[in-house]
C-alpha cells in the first residue's frame, strides 16, 4: 500500500501542475471569463454557511461515491486514480485562474483555496489509495485478517472526517470578508 500511496501522490502532483499549466495557457478571453466566474463565486456572500457546507459536502462525497464501485472488481481499479487526477486538476486550474486574474491573488489563495484543501487533498489521497488497494487485492472477496480490514476502515473513516473538516473550513473561509 505504501507503493500505491507514492504513485497516487505522483498522480496528484501531475494533475495539479496540469491544471495550473492549462489555466495559464488559455486564450485571454476564456481566461477572463472563467476567472470572473470563479472570483464571483468567492465574493458572493449571499450564500450562507449551511448552503456552502452542503454544496461542498455533496460535491466531494459524489466524487468519493464514484470511486466505490472499484472495490468490487479489478476492472474498475482505474477509477480512483482518475478521480484523484480530476480533483487535483480542478484545484490547480482554479489556483491558476486566481493567480492570473485577481488583484489580491495571494490573499484569495491563502483564505479561500488553501484552507479547505489542506483537509480535502489528504482525504482524497487516502480514500483513493484505500479503494485502489481494495480493488487490486480484492480485499472484499478474500477473507482478510481482521487487522488489515480494520486498518482500511480506519483510513476510510479518517478520510471522511477530513472531508467534513474541509467542507466546514470552506464554509467558514467563504463567509470571511476579504
Amino acid at each position: 500500500m505504501k507503493k500505491s500511496a507514492t504513485i497516487f501522490i505522483f498522480i496528484f502532483m501531475t494533475g495539479l501542475f496540469a491544471g495550473i499549466f492549462f489555466s495559464t495557457n488559455l486564450s485571454y478571453e476564456n481566461n477572463e471569463y472563467l476567472s470572473s466566474l470563479l472570483l464571483a463565486s468567492f465574493t458572493d456572500n449571499a450564500a450562507g454557511f449551511g448552503k456552502i457546507f452542503f454544496s461542498a459536502l455533496v460535491s466531494n462525497f459524489i466524487l468519493m461515491l464514484i470511486m466505490l464501485p472499484a472495490i468490487v472488481t479489478k476492472f474498475l481499479c482505474p477509477i480512483p486514480p482518475v478521480i484523484l487526477w480530476f480533483k487535483s486538476f480542478s484545484i490547480g486550474f482554479c489556483s491558476g485562474l486566481v493567480y492570473l486574474n485577481a488583484n489580491n491573488a495571494i490573499l484569495i489563495s491563502l483564505t479561500k483555496i488553501f484552507p479547505p484543501n489542506l483537509f480535502i487533498i489528504p482525504a482524497f489521497l487516502i480514500i483513493s489509495t484505500v479503494i485502489f488497494h481494495c480493488s487490486t487485492s480484492e480485499a472484499i472477496k478474500k477473507n482478510r485478517p481482521y487487522q488489515e480490514n480494520k486498518s482500511l476502515l480506519i483510513l476510510t473513516a479518517i478520510s471522511v472526517i477530513l472531508v467534513l473538516a474541509g467542507c466546514i473550513t470552506e464554509s467558514i473561509c467563504h463567509s470571511a470578508a476579504l
